[in-house]
């Protein structure tokens, strides 16, 4: 007798020697004991888990003459005909072959004869998505209604194309993929039946090698001991690992270890490593994702990983201890940054350097900061308070353009520069008023360097920083000693070494005032310094400014500041609501730069400004556009005006009335309307409109032509 492969010897018989499908094994066994068989069954699955075998056992038990509780005997002629292919009632089709509409008229005219020998004539179609669309037309009746004596039994791996309306005339099983232990229980079953010795380890690489298909593990176990089998000490785990091309579990713990704790040297050697010994990348890559997965599972499930993954004990347990020693969440970003690459990997031209590459970009992803963990510890730092000096930054959409980050008063607030107006642009700062005790200052300088021979220029040597610290007195005292006593300065000058004390010759006090300048330059002295928070300069026109008075800026004054000075720099009096709209206007136009927004603007007039509300109307009927476009940018308006007006909380409150328009705006937007009408009327333009299928929305007088006409467009 010839030899006879793994896979067709040890073909399961029974309904009992099925591995892995015990839920379709018992349901077609009650439906041959109750006698409820269907006409048509659609067996469902991947590759090699059982599906023609499953249809052979239920044909051997609906045509079995002696069944037993619904299984077949596998004694009597009819079973032993099928189990040797030569039953003429049991038909197999490999759709594959015959996809043609033709086989398949024949297959209806064959299903009206009688059976010969069995009870039932059985077709068993195998890989039936590959049957073309008219062949599933010409089968569809007869699958619907077939005659009493006929049965259909149709096996698939991809459901998704077999037409619904055949499936909705079949029972449908789906056959699962087997567990890992149970195809290696069956592999050492087979392997103690065939006189093989190979190691439990070798089994279970064999299993997982199978993917889940019996017969592709019973193909591999065939081909492993044609390799191995003659040796005498069996077959290893090595041997299997090196026919199969998989990589040992140590191996692999090692190199997820490297993976999760972010050794890039370590991953690299492992890589070139595997591809030294012959290694299938693909296969590597996806036994990565495969740990991986375990990794995080066993991190998250903790002792109820064993029901969910399909490894063995010892792959668990390696799991487990690869994941006390990182976070779920690094985990996590591995799989997600190298899950999605599978594809690329089979397509790449050199697989070593993408495959460490993709490895290195995901590990470097993994163990990146992430947002999260840096407002946890920011958090963990602000409950600690070393955030305090933080507290006095004022938010930025709370200032106007040019407003220092700081509120008045703290002690971390830096000089800021004030804001410009447009039109002050390139102009030179008008010249300050000189104060009096500086004006007496400068003549007496002048007067003793006319009577006073010139000297030698001598290099001042800066004060020591050191002193400048220990006596910060303000200059307004500085100035009043030196127009007191001018005596030490004589003597200064006879001697060449500089005095300890600030001079004040070669840069003026700077005026209290805002004083608005060209370019945003800051001045830095010697000795200590003072700062200034200061608001921009709004520009407004003469009249305006000379009716209404502005609450004057917040600002931190040098020390020598008179208190009267600040007591009248204190008193507030309240910005009435045109200014504020104007400013607003101007805030949106040059500092938001949303000019279309300050042009709908102008439409709008002030009713009041009560509290927080400013209140703004606009004409039903001439700035209903304008009202819309403002009411969409609310939002941003409400938060620039709580700014400009100094009101924390404040909002605008937009209207329509009718009767806003003046009449002359009125007569103007008239005007304008009929010079449309009359434009849209002449022969030119609205064949231009006709052919455009478009419409006029702008237009306006030009100078007048040669002939003395208006030229209109």
């Amino acid at each position: 007798m010839s030899y006879q492969v793994i896979a067709r010897k040890w073909r399961p018989q029974r309904f009992s020697d099925m591995v892995g499908q015990e839920h379709i094994a018992r349901t077609l066994k009650n439906a041959v004991k109750s006698g409820r068989i269907a006409h048509a069954y659609l067996f469902v699955g991947p590759r090699g888990i059982g599906k023609t075998t499953t249809a052979r056992i239920f044909a051997k038990a609906l045509n079995c003459e002696n069944p037993q509780d619904g299984e077949p005997c596998c004694e009597c002629e009819s079973c032993r005909s099928i189990a040797d292919e030569t039953n003429v009632d049991v038909i197999e089709i490999d759709a594959a072959t015959h996809t043609q509409v033709e086989k398949a008229r024949e297959l209806c005219e064959d299903v009206q004869h009688l059976p010969i020998r069995s009870r039932y004539k059985i077709y068993i179609i195998d890989e039936v998505h590959m049957l073309s669309k008219s062949a599933w037309n010409a089968l569809l009746k007869t699958i619907e209604e077939p005659p009493a004596h006929a049965k259909f039994i149709f096996a698939t791996t991809e459901v998704n194309k077999v037409l619904p309306t055949v499936i909705s005339r079949c029972q449908r099983f789906d056959l699962r993929r087997i567990q890992t232990t149970a195809i290696a229980a069956r592999l050492k079953m087979i392997a103690d039946a065939e006189n093989v010795k190979i190691s439990n380890d070798a089994i279970n690489v064999i299993a997982q090698a199978a993917d889940g298909g019996m017969r592709d593990a019973q193909s591999l176990l065939d081909q492993l001991i044609s390799f191995f089998g003659g040796d005498e000490s069996g077959i290893t785990e090595d041997q299997a690992l090196n026919l199969f091309g998989l990589t040992a579990p140590r191996e692999m713990e090692a190199l997820l270890n490297s993976i999760t704790h972010n050794d890039r040297a370590a991953v690299i050697r492992d890589i070139h490593d595997f591809a030294d010994q012959g290694k299938n990348l693909e296969t590597l890559f996806e036994e990565i994702i495969s740990w991986l997965r375990g990794i995080l599972l066993s991190r998250i499930l903790g002792d109820n990983t064993a029901s969910v993954l399909d490894e063995t004990p010892e792959k668990i347990e390696a799991f487990r201890r690869i994941a006390a020693t990182v976070a779920p969440a690094s985990v996590q970003r591995l799989l997600e940054s190298i899950s999605g690459a599978g594809y690329l990997l089979r397509d790449a031209i050199n697989k070593q350097v993408f495959l460490e590459s993709i490895l290195l970009k995901a590990m470097r992803i993994a163990h990146s900061p992430q947002i999260a963990d840096l407002i946890a510890r920011l958090n963990q730092i602000r409950s600690k308070g070393e955030l305090a000096p933080l507290e006095s930054v004022v938010p930025l959409y709370e200032l106007p353009a040019g407003q220092a980050f700081t509120a008045p008063g703290s002690q971390f607030a830096v000089p800021s520069i004030p804001a410009v107006p447009v039109s002050e642009i390139g102009k030179q700062p008008e010249p300050q008023p000189v104060p009096q005790a500086q004006a007496m200052l400068e003549t007496e300088k002048k007067t003793s360097a006319d009577s006073t021979p010139a000297a030698p220029p001598v290099t001042p040597v800066p004060a020591p920083q050191t002193e400048a610290k220990e006596e910060p007195a303000p200059e307004s005292q500085i100035e009043a000693k030196q127009v007191s006593a001018p005596e030490p300065q004589a003597e200064a000058k006879e001697e060449p070494a500089p005095a300890p004390q600030p001079e004040a010759k070669e840069e003026p006090a700077p005026e209290p005032q805002v004083e608005v300048i060209s370019e945003p330059v800051a001045e830095f002295k010697e000795g200590p310094q003072t700062e200034v928070i200061s608001e921009p300069v709004i520009e407004r026109p003469p009249e305006e400014e000379n009716a209404v008075r502005v609450k004057a800026p917040r600002t931190r004054r040098r020390a020598e500041a008179a208190p009267a000075q600040k007591d009248a720099d204190a008193e507030v009096e309240e910005i009435s609501g045109p200014v504020v709209w104007e400013k607003l206007i101007f805030d949106v136009r040059e500092t938001l730069c949303k000019k279309t927004l300050a042009q709908a603007m102008l439409a709008g007039k002030v009713i009041s400004f009560n509290g927080p509300c400013l209140q703004v109307a606009f004409d039903s009927v001439y700035s209903a556009g304008e009202s819309i476009l403002i009411s969409r940018e609310k939002p941003l308006l409400d938060m620039r005006l709580a700014a400009i007006a100094e009101r924390p909380g404040a909002y605008l409150s937009i209207e329509r009335r009718p009767g806003l328009v003046t009449p002359a705006q009125r007569k103007q937007k008239e005007d304008a309307e009929a010079l449309r009408r009359e434009t849209e009327r002449k022969p030119f333009i609205a064949s231009i409109l006709d052919s455009l299928d478009g419409v006029l929305t702008d237009v306006h007088h030009l100078d007048k032509d040669e002939s003395g006409e208006d030229a209109a467009m």
